[in-house]
């Protein structure tokens, strides 16, 4: 059900894409779902959302305590009642991933979201640096899947922000390597 694009997590996301888009909140999908939009359907039972620090004021002023339960002891994640999938709000502008070990890559404006299969979501280069700033091995198996489905090349890290290009470069190895790879 999953990956046609049905089931509580994408009726969540859909509800909440529709309640951001009549209130004139602009948005970025990131996270598990995002990889959707990449080519690599894999499964995620939350929804990850970047808003502008404006935009979750407004979102927390319409939709908190109504159309989204606030998850006590997380600020920033909300769970809808109907599906019971979390969502997590992440703030434009603030550092994104492993705090000691980034410094600098933030979370994008949602102005600057892009339309990929149906996802409202961040471009391709922004999204790999946003799963390797984590420094979690799941993110880096994602990084792995995209640069195997997108076809993408070692050239690519130049794309990247330097402080990733390096992560990106074993990812690519990791992801062309004979023994490993289903191809």
């Amino acid at each position: 059900m999953f990956f046609e694009k049905a089931g509580p997590v994408w009726d969540a996301l859909r509800a909440l894409e529709q309640r951001l888009r009549n209130a004139e909140i602009d948005y970025a999908v990131i996270g598990g779902l995002a990889l959707n939009a990449y080519n690599y359907p894999r499964q995620t039972v939350d929804v990850d959302v970047v808003l502008a620090e404006a935009g979750f004021e407004e979102f927390k002023r319409q939709f908190a305590g109504s159309a989204y339960v606030p998850d006590e002891g997380a600020p920033r994640r909300y769970r809808d009642p109907k599906s019971e999938v979390a969502i997590d709000v992440l703030i434009a502008g603030e550092l994104a991933g492993h705090p000691k070990k980034n410094s600098r890559i933030r979370f994008p404006d949602p102005t600057a979201a892009e339309e990929h299969n149906d996802l409202r979501t961040v471009s391709l280069p922004r999204l790999i640096e946003l799963k390797l700033v984590t420094w979690r091995y799941k993110d880096w198996g994602d990084v792995v899947e995209l640069i195997r489905r997108n076809d993408l090349d070692e050239a690519f890290a130049e794309q990247l922000d330097p402080l990733v290009r390096t992560p990106f470069r074993e990812c690519y190895d990791q992801a062309n390597d004979p023994e490993y790879s289903p191809r």
